[in-house]
Formats: C-alpha cells, structure tokens, sequence
C-alpha cells in the first residue's frame, strides 16, 4: 500500500487522535470521519436510469425548489 505524509498542527493531530477508536489506524480514523465527496454525475446516472419513483423525483424537486426559495429570501 502507498503512503503520503502530511504536516498537521497539534490541534488537528490531538482531535484525531481522540476520535480514534481503539486499534484503529489514523488512515482509517479519516476514512471513517471524512466523507467522499459528493459524485453528481453519479447520482444524475441514477436518476435517469429510472431507479428512483416519479415520485421520489417530484419529492427531491420539490426540496430544492424549498432550498432555492429559502436561500433567495435570506439574502
């Protein structure tokens, strides 16, 4: 397996360090706590291949549509 090694500072290296579970790597501690990023091309993949509901398209529609209003009145 291939390494890399990164500078942390001393309050990043003591928060992972308590986040650590017992017997748990600091590569594993990260994989663990840090999320991949989002894939839209996958998700959009998704929902054109037809495996989510029309229903289920309407609902998220209807949330961004929420979110975009929401946004729009805040600023």
């Amino acid at each position: 397996m291939a390494t890399k090694t990164i500078s942390v500072d001393l309050e990043a290296y003591s928060r992972l360090k308590k986040a650590r579970r017992e017997n748990e790597s600091f590569s594993d501690a990260i994989k663990r706590i840090v999320r991949p990023p989002f894939d839209f091309k996958a998700w959009l993949k998704l929902v054109r291949s037809n495996l989510l509901s029309d229903e289920a398209v309407r609902a998220i529609e209807k949330q961004v549509a929420h979110r975009r209003n929401r946004s729009n009145r805040e600023r």
